[in-house]
């Protein structure tokens, strides 16, 4: 394993105990799910909840497609900064993420303007980060295909639409509806 791929793995494990361990944290300290779902009702929620198992998969395809081509040539970049946007959009991702719960506990204890603003801006931060990463790897050079990249692809299209639009577009407008 190469530096890069290292320094990619070891985000990935440290922003994923943080993402995770937030949750955990979140879910045992705070007012439990239903509060956390907002506004959002009870008959779009399996959507959301399916949405979320297809980002999980979506997420794990494209994270493996980008830990194999790190540091050997075959994911550069030279619309962003080479194979370094990577490193930098997934640790912004997963930060950003570790923030959502705690944040939501929050203002769900304390509804203070300044702490809803946090909020939404940690869901815009963790959209266009996704988005980001979307771009980056749909502009790799050289041109990638096949059946593992276009998985990647979709996964990460399928990620970018639930976190821009339904986290954080969707799930805000309909808080405290």
């Amino acid at each position: 394993m190469n530096t890069n791929q290292k320094l990619f793995l070891a985000i990935n494990i440290i922003g994923g105990i943080l993402v995770l361990g937030s949750y955990y944290l979140g879910l045992k300290g705070g007012k439990g799910t239903d509060t956390l779902w907002g506004g959002v009702p009870k008959n779009i929620r399996p959507i959301y909840t399916l949405s979320m198992l297809v980002c999980a998969i979506g997420y794990f395809t494209f994270f493996f497609y980008i830990m194999r081509g790190l540091g050997v040539g075959s994911i550069s970049n030279t619309f962003f900064w080479e194979e370094k946007i990577f490193l930098i959009l997934f640790a912004i991702l997963l930060l950003f993420s570790s923030f959502w719960m705690p944040l939501v506990n929050l203002y769900i204890s304390d509804p203070k303007t300044g702490i809803w603003v946090l909020v939404r801006i940690v869901l815009f931060v963790v959209a266009l980060a996704s988005i980001g990463i979307f771009i980056a790897l749909l502009t790799v050079t050289p041109k990638h295909s096949g059946v593992f990249y276009y998985a990647s692809l979709v996964g990460l299209f399928w990620f970018s639409i639930h976190t821009g639009v339904l986290d954080a577009l969707l799930w805000p407008y309909l808080w405290g509806k």
